[in-house]
């Protein structure tokens, strides 16, 4: 069986890719622009970002999407922009982003043609958009003309079948040798939409990767559901550490037809995360509401915590009402997001021990910058239908914090839990693999006696199964007793609701055995032992 290529945790930063401490946070042209960008459209944000407090709050990168090339090269093969669009070119607009105390970014493709050519929006279709070819060229150029990020899309490489990790390997190659000669690292932003699991390969290669398709489409109206999608697609937190992040995609807080409070829980929600927070908003034009949600200090301080980590769903006691925890710097810190998916307001409550701390805590509403008191053994609010609840909270740690990534390790085989080729379908049925510490082979044992993968998937009894032969497959945590695990000291792992052992199918050793629910028979294709994740 084919396997994903590459590795899972996130390594130091890389040689080839800038250097960064904490998710980038800045502004991107493409969600209110689209293609239909120039220098004065540029110019126009790069003042309001400044003007409007965003840069004094950490905003610092500006981001120029697609749009701004068409193709075009000159007999030795250098990209040639519009001068009527770009006077002075490409470097007179970076000269002008650094002159205000900003980062400047660009964007191209991987493949041959981008997204431009397969997508027009707002220009003609532009053949030859596309780094392919071309690759220490472009890279270098970029360097030289001053940008400090490059984000590079997978149109071209997704329409000529380019393999994903080699392709971006390459990429970065390209831009570590032109950091020897420019001396100007650049942030390498991988977006391949999640082609390939990138959050496997991505973190020793680049800063950041896209999880999923674009939270909004040219011409579409921002959606909440997008938003949510998004966000569940990024749960890889074994992939993210400092320097290295799974990016949900571009903000689209203060879009028109976004409410308020639909902004606070989308930046809630990428705060918890740890994600790049990457505005898309006609800054110039903002709303005061707007600008307040996004330059709220405590909250792009959950966002921006120096520990890189990514929040986790800790607790679903009722489908569709998540508790979700960010472990912050210093003692028994956490930042908490409880979220309502369902249609009417309902209340959910945080319980410390869920958040890996004990005794009495602490909670704050960092919107409100408001202490809202003292509580024994959790905190309970009453969360609007579709909307989030931002809390941080600062008790007292208890055995280590929040429940730990481990593999589990098949006493007989000696082989991991395995979710195939890092799937992340509902109704995978999971099975053994060698173990290689993978985001697909990290499982957390929560507090409510789940066994949770990518952060947002349980192992599950297929359809609340009870009886021998059961398939043991991957789903949503729903709270249902069919996804919850006794783990025993004779080693055994038990259904709650069927106590059937985990077992190992017709006593298979090799890569690619089944896992079922069976009869608990003593036998060593039942033993499992739960390892650190490597």
């Amino acid at each position: 069986m084919a396997r994903d290529a590459g590795a899972a945790a996130a390594p130091a930063a890389q040689p080839s890719v800038a250097s960064i401490a904490t998710p980038p946070m800045g502004w991107a042209s493409w969600n209110t622009f689209a293609a239909k960008i120039d220098a004065n459209v540029i110019k126009g944000q790069v003042d309001a970002m400044v003007s409007s407090g965003m840069k004094d709050a950490g905003y610092s990168y500006v981001n120029i999407d697609e749009g701004w090339w068409q193709g075009t090269r000159d007999s030795a093969g250098n990209i040639t922009v519009d001068p009527g669009d770009w006077p002075g070119g490409m470097k007179a607009i970076a000269d002008y982003i650094h002159s205000k105390g900003l980062k400047a970014g660009i964007y191209t493709d991987a493949g041959r043609n981008g997204c431009g050519y397969y997508y027009p929006t707002g220009r003609p279709a532009a053949p030859n958009s596309g780094s392919e070819g071309h690759y220490d060229q472009d890279f270098l150029q970029f360097s030289q003309w001053g940008f400090d990020y490059v984000k590079v899309d997978w149109c071209g490489g997704n329409a000529e079948g380019l393999d994903p990790a080699a392709t971006y390997k390459s990429i970065s190659d390209a831009i570590g040798r032109a950091t020897a000669q420019t001396g100007r690292p650049m942030v390498l932003s991988v977006c391949d939409w999640g082609n390939g699991s990138p959050w496997n390969w991505a973190p020793g290669i680049s800063n950041l990767w896209r999880t999923s398709q674009d939270i909004i489409y040219y011409g579409q109206s921002p959606s909440m559901s997008r938003v949510l999608a998004n966000f569940d697609a990024a749960q890889h937190p074994s992939a993210q550490g400092p320097g290295h992040y799974n990016d949900p995609d571009m903000l689209i807080v203060g879009m028109p037809g976004f409410s308020g409070a639909q902004n606070r829980t989308h930046l809630a929600l990428w705060a918890i995360s740890g994600a790049p927070l990457l505005a898309g908003n006609n800054l110039a034009t903002m709303s005061d509401d707007t600008k307040a949600v996004l330059t709220d200090r405590e909250v792009v301080a959950i966002d921006q915590d120096p520990l890189g980590r990514q929040g986790t769903k800790v607790a679903e006691d009722h489908t569709g009402l998540q508790v979700y925890s960010k472990v912050l710097s210093g003692d028994g810190r956490r930042a908490v997001v409880l979220l309502n998916r369902t249609g009417s307001a309902a209340d959910i409550t945080a319980r410390w021990s869920d958040l890996g701390l004990t005794g009495s805590a602490a909670v704050r509403d960092p919107w409100t910058a408001t202490d809202l008191g003292s509580f024994a053994t959790g905190y309970t609010a009453n969360v609007p239908a579709g909307q989030a609840v931002l809390l941080t909270v600062t008790g007292v740690d208890g055995g280590g914090g929040q429940p730990q990534a481990r593999q589990i390790v098949g006493g007989q085989s000696g082989r991991c839990v395995d979710v195939p080729n890092s799937a992340t379908a509902n109704g995978t049925q999971v099975q053994l693999w060698d173990c290689n510490g993978r985001s697909n082979q990290s499982w957390t044992y929560t507090a409510g006696k789940r066994l949770t993968v990518y952060g947002n998937k349980c192992l599950d009894a297929n359809n609340q199964g009870t009886s021998a032969g059961t398939a043991v497959i991957i789903w949503d945590c729903n709270g249902q007793p069919n996804q919850e695990w006794n783990v025993n000291s004779d080693g055994t792992l038990t259904g709650v609701q069927s106590n059937l052992c985990l077992d190992a199918n017709g006593q298979g050793t090799a890569n690619g055995t089944k896992l079922v629910l069976w009869t608990c028979n003593g036998q060593p294709n039942q033993q499992w032992s739960l390892r650190a994740a490597s």
